[in-house]
């Protein structure tokens, strides 16, 4: 699937690893020569091991502000703070000099995005949920495309969502090893992201009393959290979850675009507890547009073990009517994405 073509290109995005790992996934299928522009944030984190491995080029680093949803006197400098990220990177593209700049959101991405305007470099945004966010409302007017998994705004591109091929190469026994389960019994997978992890795993300690009977129950705990239970195997974080998903018949999880997108690709049925105070709201219009197309079902986040047992069990019993309309949805966009960033350099050479 890697796309061959001749092209230099930027990537940005960061903040959080939901705004990175699709650029990772793109990384890995282009040519060509690739940069990526953050902080020292959690993409930098994340993109290292791909400059080690000669996959980007070049990590460039410069300073970017949160903008915060509420009055605060450090929103009040931000103009100022922005203007100067944009200098930053404006510097940062000069010497680069790329084809075309590839944006995932966040508040990172925003100064890289004005500053390719500023020199005429096309640039292209991709938003993941099913409601724009604040960083990428504010720099469509300076793209040159605006692509989005889930119609979300008047002017973007409905392409579907970013899916890592490897995902769909996982190894069952693999991941029933990694597990310390012998697949006796459907496979239960918890796994919470890194916001509001915790409670979601103490449900999981709570639920498994009621469901460890019928089903094996695998936590994704996050880093430095545990879910501890005689009837639970964990881990923090596994480098394999393409194994994992094989191994698994019904999901819980938060409501993050991302996870919902290759669980839905990767037919796997689940429970939806979206987190209701994030922060637009986001969450819970995700596990709503997956749950009104009959792909798995929602919970309130503040649901009891019995709901949640009772939920996960109905999914298990109709996962073939899940899993059959989640093969309709065909949701996995990323080759229409590569071709979208590949034509502006297309048209440059």
């Amino acid at each position: 699937m890697a796309i061959q073509y001749s092209m230099k290109i930027v990537f940005t995005g960061g903040g959080t690893a939901g705004h990175v790992t699709p650029n990772i996934a793109l990384i890995n299928l282009l040519e060509g020569e690739k940069h990526y522009v953050g902080t020292d944030g959690m993409e930098k984190q994340l993109i290292l091991p791909l400059v080690k491995n000669g996959k980007v080029k070049e990590f460039h680093t410069f300073k970017a502000s949160k903008f915060v949803r509420k009055f605060t006197l450090s929103n009040l400098l931000l103009p100022y703070r922005l203007l100067k990220s944009i200098a930053q990177c404006r510097k940062i593209l000069k010497n680069i000099a790329p084809d075309v700049v590839f944006g995932k959101g966040g508040y990172v991405g925003l100064p890289v995005i004005i500053a390719a305007r500023l020199l005429k470099i096309p640039s292209i945004i991709h938003e993941s949920d099913g409601t724009m966010g604040l960083a990428n409302k504010i720099a469509i007017p300076f793209c040159s495309k605006v692509l989005s998994t889930f119609p979300c705004h008047r002017k973007a591109d409905v392409c579907g969502a970013i899916i890592r091929p490897q995902l769909y190469k996982g190894d069952r026994q693999k991941g029933l090893s990694q597990m310390g389960l012998n697949g006796k019994k459907p496979v239960i997978l918890f796994t919470g992201g890194s916001l509001g992890a915790a409670a979601l795993n103490q449900l999981a300690v709570e639920t498994a009393l009621l469901l460890h009977d019928k089903f094996d129950i695998f936590v994704l705990s996050g880093k430095n959290k545990s879910a501890d239970s005689p009837y639970i195997h964990q881990e923090q974080f596994v480098n394999n979850i393409e194994d994992i998903f094989a191994a698994t018949s019904v999901a819980v999880t938060r409501g993050g675009s991302n996870t919902l997108c290759e669980l839905t690709a990767l037919n796997i049925p689940f429970v939806v507890l979206p987190l209701e105070k994030c922060s637009r709201g986001e969450q819970k219009v995700n596990a709503e547009y997956f749950r009104s197309r009959n792909c798995g079902t929602t919970l309130s986040e503040n649901c009891t073990p019995e709901q949640l047992a009772r939920a996960v069990t109905q999914v298990y019993e109709n996962r073939r009517n899940y899993i059959a309309s989640q093969k309709q949805m065909h949701i996995d966009g990323t080759a229409e994405v590569l071709n979208r960033i590949t034509e502006p350099a297309k048209r440059r050479h």
